[in-house]
């Protein structure tokens, strides 16, 4: 059974992915301050196209995946 809100309107499902989804994208300042850089670094890399990016908009963002590809190949260190 549905539960309702206070409106009385159905509570929207949980659309919220989570991290490891392959859908799931970080924007450069994100990206930023997992590998301890600074977002500008982050941005000439992506201008240089050495790290893959999707337009959204105006906002340029990295997909997860690639964070992780990246990272799997020890060009980085990943932050716990």
């Amino acid at each position: 059974m549905k539960q309702l809100d206070q409106t009385g309107q159905a509570d929207a499902p949980d659309r919220k992915r989570p991290a490891t989804d392959s859908t799931a994208f970080l924007t450069p300042h994100q990206l930023a301050g997992r590998w301890g850089h600074h977002p500008e670094s982050i941005r000439r890399m992506l201008r240089q196209r050495r790290i893959a990016s999707v337009l959204f908009g105006r906002r340029r963002l990295i997909p997860l995946a690639e964070v992780h590809r990246i990272e799997a190949g020890g060009f980085v260190s990943a932050t716990p």
